[in-house]
């Protein structure tokens, strides 16, 4: 077609018909294609051995605030395959670093991870699954580096000061404690997630680390989000204080965005290390994620910031679909009880960068840069520079792109093998470009990964799920069954800690471990742990509960309760209201019982316990129709269409509650 070609709106009766319609629209799009192939941009990529200077540090993810709660519950083979997506080289994500969370007993997002020390001196370190989960990813990847992070502690640090020598202290427990029972040398260790930091403490705990044998242990300083000037705030303190600048090995931010602060560039140039050390492609409004864009970051995180490493919270969503901040992880596998798991286009984002380039390669800067016609590439060599991998997405190109490479210096390679991905294909291998008189021509597409390299070695893993089923009901636990101290399958705790415990000769029960508030990170009110399906509708939810070892100076705030249609939603809403979001049935030590919304009291009232070791609770929710019973006599009946769906649950004060006989059951199904 040329610039003479003449498009007439041809007309009968006034309307167009139908067939002359459509060879008007396939005209259309036959002109658009050639305008864009006139426009078609082009890039000459020079690969100069020469301009080979970042190490590239590797890409991770982040375990925390309970993402991967549900993954140790999965069965097997399924288990193992979704571990070997996350952290097998050469087969899926091929993860390059673990960060997990210390654990501190409170919520930090989606529930509570238990801690090492949950008392002034008691130490157990295979409480929770981050060992495991760091074990898992050791024995796939022996070279896998491990880092940690608290976002909370339990309340009797500092009586409450967190930072302070029991605070410094408590880092070095864990460490030790990874190392002595678990085998794990934890390279990195930060201070206090998306909190303030103090000078004075990381300087007290670089110096508590070194006296402890810890000295190869490096500090990453602060994991701050919000706007560019508070992320980076501690790089200005850096520049002011050597001792302070000594202390820390890496500056580590949150979502990063914006421009690096002066002071920032000045200690990349000293040597430091500039990190985002957790990552995600967010819609802040919904806390749902925006997938298309993770090759996109992992490219433009170190072309706008020099940027050398990368971990995105989480590796796996194995917590809840209607808790906050849906969907983080590369696969969802939140389903255990159908073994049910979904591979999700993310994984094969970071794909191309991980199963591409190791850490310890180089960035060769003449060839990192973002594309005219829109997208972006980063190139990576071995340090031998022996090998080179191209990582080009396309992800805001407009139309197809002509790339030419160069290789200049040492590079005598003739021949680059191409992995994709786009909209249809998820790490596909297609055909291997060849050099033509010492370039190597190709065309790219819109929306599009594609990695180009002299290695071998990358393969997509096959995924062998079943098919997903609901949470089956009815379900029963009388927590007989579980050793002590276990957590028992699927319950989900968001704050505080449940575990089982002996009670009598051959009798377990379900304790809250807890009796003190936290030093938190999101703030919750209550103890509470969840259980089953986003979408169980009409239930009803019962357990046996007891006070007993519950003190009782203070009867008229201690309680137990059992919780139904339990929906926090993707915001972060559920964390300013009192109660969990749903339906709560609270029966007080002083006979007091209260049914409670998020934020309102349905009803309440009072009845005599003289006399009663055990009692049943149940809430009985039918269409708007909300029952409540103790010891099978209904104390209330009410209206009300707050809710509709959700989670069961049982709850808490912080006491030494004790449950048993916990039933959810389908009342259509009776």
């Amino acid at each position: 077609m040329s610039g003479n070609l003449r498009v007439e709106n041809v007309k009968q009766g006034g309307n167009m018909n139908i067939k002359q319609g459509m060879l008007l629209c396939v005209f259309f799009i036959l002109l658009q294609g050639n305008v864009f192939s006139q426009e078609r941009k082009s890039v000459t990529i020079i690969i100069d051995t020469e301009k080979a200077t970042d190490i590239f540090d590797g890409i991770g993810a982040v375990s925390a605030g309970a993402s991967s709660r549900l993954l140790i519950d999965y069965a097997e083979p399924y288990r193992s395959q979704i571990l070997d997506f996350l952290f097998k080289p050469g087969f899926g994500a091929s993860l390059q670093h673990l960060k997990v969370e210390i654990g501190g007993e409170i919520n930090s997002t989606d529930g509570s991870e238990p801690s090492h020390m949950r008392k002034r001196g008691e130490e157990n370190y295979q409480r929770g699954y981050e060992w495991w989960l760091m074990k898992e990813a050791k024995k796939r990847n022996p070279d896998i580096i491990l880092d940690a992070l608290a976002w909370g502690a339990p309340g009797w640090i500092g009586e409450g000061k967190y930072y302070s020598q029991e605070g410094a202290d408590y880092m070095v427990k864990f460490l030790q404690g990874a190392k002595k029972y678990n085998g794990l040398d934890i390279n990195y260790i930060g201070i206090w997630n998306e909190r303030d930091f103090d000078v004075s403490w990381i300087k007290l705990l670089r110096e508590t680390l070194d006296r402890n044998g810890l000295s190869s242990v490096k500090i990453v300083a602060s994991d701050m989000n919000g706007p560019p000037r508070k992320m980076w705030e501690i790089a200005d303190s850096m520049v002011a204080d050597p001792e302070l600048k000594k202390a820390i090995y890496a500056i580590g931010v949150h979502y990063p965005h914006g421009e690096l602060p002066a002071s920032a560039l000045q200690l990349k140039a000293e040597g430091k290390k500039l990190w985002s050390t957790e990552d995600g492609e967010w819609n802040w409004f919904t806390m749902l994620p925006y997938r298309h864009l993770r090759a996109q970051k992992l490219n433009n995180n170190y072309i706008d910031r020099h940027l050398t490493k990368t971990e995105f919270w989480s590796p796996v969503t194995s917590y809840y679909d209607c808790l906050p901040a849906p969907g983080s992880g590369m696969i969802k596998a939140n389903a255990p009880w159908s073994g049910a798991y979904e591979i999700e286009k993310t994984l094969w984002s970071v794909a191309h960068t991980t199963q591409f380039a190791k850490p310890g390669w180089l960035y060769v800067d003449s060839a990192c840069m973002k594309l005219p016609g829109g997208g972006s590439l980063v190139t990576l060599t071995s340090p031998d520079m022996k090998n080179v991998s191209l990582i080009i997405e396309t992800g805001e190109a407009g139309s197809e792109q002509d790339i030419i490479i160069k290789p200049m210096g040492a590079y005598s390679f003739s021949r680059l093998s191409m992995w994709f991905s786009d909209d249809l294909h998820d790490f596909k291998k297609t055909d291997d470009v060849y050099a033509e008189n010492g370039e190597f021509r190709f065309v790219v597409k819109p929306r599009s990964v594609y990695s180009l390299t002299t290695t071998n070695g990358q393969n997509k893993g096959i995924a062998g799920s079943p098919n997903p089923i609901r949470f089956p009901l009815p379900y029963q636990e009388n927590f007989d069954s579980y050793p002590e101290q276990a957590t028992p399958k699927y319950l989900s705790d968001q704050s505080g800690t449940f575990e089982v415990e002996s009670c009598g000769k051959d009798n377990k029960v379900l304790k809250q471990q807890l009796y003190r508030r936290g030093i938190d990170w999101s703030s919750t009110k209550t103890v509470f742990s969840v259980i089953g399906d986003m979408n169980m509708t009409d239930t009803e939810v019962s357990a046996d509960i007891t006070f007993e070892g519950v003190s009782d100076e203070n009867p008229e705030n201690s309680f137990a309760a059992v919780i139904a249609r339990c929906y926090q939603g993707s915001v972060w809403a559920c964390f300013m209201v009192n109660n969990p979001v749903g339906y709560n049935f609270r029966l007080y030590a002083d006979g007091t019982w209260k049914l409670l919304t998020a934020k309102d009291e349905l009803a309440s009232g009072r009845v005599t316990l003289s006399g009663k070791t055990w009692m049943n609770l149940k809430l009985r929710c039918q269409s708007d129709k909300i029952k409540a019973f103790i010891d099978g006599q209904k104390v209330c009946e009410v209206s009300d269409g707050s809710y509709i769906r959700g989670l069961a649950g049982i709850g808490c004060s912080f006491d030494p509650v004790s449950f048993d006989q916990f039933e959810i059951s389908d009342i259509h199904a009776k």
